[in-house]
């Protein structure tokens, strides 16, 4: 009695800085420690709080994945030998290109995250290995960079790429895994595959204007339409501008399940704020 008694003290004081924070408290509880709490005089219908409880359990994002390949700053010391100009002026351009603290949109107790450890520059888990097939080679950037936006060399000789392309089969085998696994527990998977991009380089790279603040890529094979119109419309709710496929298009796509339904959330850094942060926590709210 007394261990529930301090529970439901614990869960007045988050309820009463907000719902939210009361029903993520509530989540958090084994069915036990939940059951010591309805056994008490509350103050409100049981029935309530069960309903909060179960509207906030992070269980309800299982079949959610969250893909975040470029977000990462990092490199091996082995890479930053062969750099051909200064650290800092590396990682200038290192932050400018990165999809810059993308991962802290995501809701702390969120669990079903694939994130690539390294920089895009060190190596990028969403070019193909063909450079053939992948249009951004011809400027340096392909799966393994050799020039900057600027179209400067920043490496010194030819890449060989051993390790990286290991670190490259590694990923995309972890969302495989992640994605069967998703599947087993909950019979469907969605990917939102998470990134961000400013003004400035896509006017550099590709002569692109009139931005929106968040661009959703899809591809034709394997979009939810439902998923779609409900990230649409949850942005624009917010007054965020929102274009699909502009200026970026298509979603990462599941080497062994290519049929799973992914989603491209492209958010211009330009709207980066604690507002925004608010609108991505309610967000993920929505998906449960």
């Amino acid at each position: 009695m007394e261990k529930g008694r301090e529970l439901l003290n614990r869960f007045y004081r988050h309820y009463h800085k907000n719902q939210r924070e009361g029903g993520l408290y509530l989540a958090s509880l084994s069915d036990e420690e939940f059951k010591s709490i309805l056994k008490l005089p509350i103050g409100m219908p049981r029935s309530y709080l069960s309903q909060m409880r179960n509207s906030f359990n992070p269980n309800k994002l299982h079949k959610y994945i969250i893909h975040i390949p470029h977000a990462s700053l990092d490199i091996p010391d082995s890479f930053k030998k062969q750099l051909k100009i200064s650290y800092d002026k590396f990682m200038e351009e290192n932050i400018f290109i990165s999809d810059y603290r993308i991962d802290e949109f995501i809701p702390k107790k969120f669990s079903n995250i694939v994130k690539f450890n390294y920089s895009r520059m060190y190596c990028d888990v969403e070019r193909y290995l063909d450079d053939e097939k992948e249009e951004m080679s011809k400027y340096g950037m392909g799966v393994l960079y050799t020039k900057d936006s600027n179209g400067k060399e920043f490496v010194k000789g030819k890449r060989k790429g051993k390790l990286e392309l290991e670190l490259y089969k590694e990923h995309h085998s972890r969302l495989d895994n992640m994605v069967e696994d998703v599947i087993n527990k909950c019979d469907e998977c969605f990917i939102i595959d998470l990134h961000s991009f400013s003004d400035e380089f896509v006017y550099k790279m590709f002569n692109k204007k009139n931005n929106p603040d968040i661009c959703i890529g899809i591809n034709k094979s394997n979009y939810d339409i439902d998923l779609l119109e409900k990230t649409i419309n949850h942005f624009s709710s917010f007054g965020y501008s929102v274009m699909i496929n502009y200026p970026y298009s298509g979603s990462i796509i599941s080497n062994k399940y290519p049929k799973v339904k992914s989603i491209m959330i492209e958010v211009n850094k330009r709207v980066y704020s604690d507002d925004f942060y608010k609108c991505m926590m309610k967000y993920y709210d929505m998906l449960q």
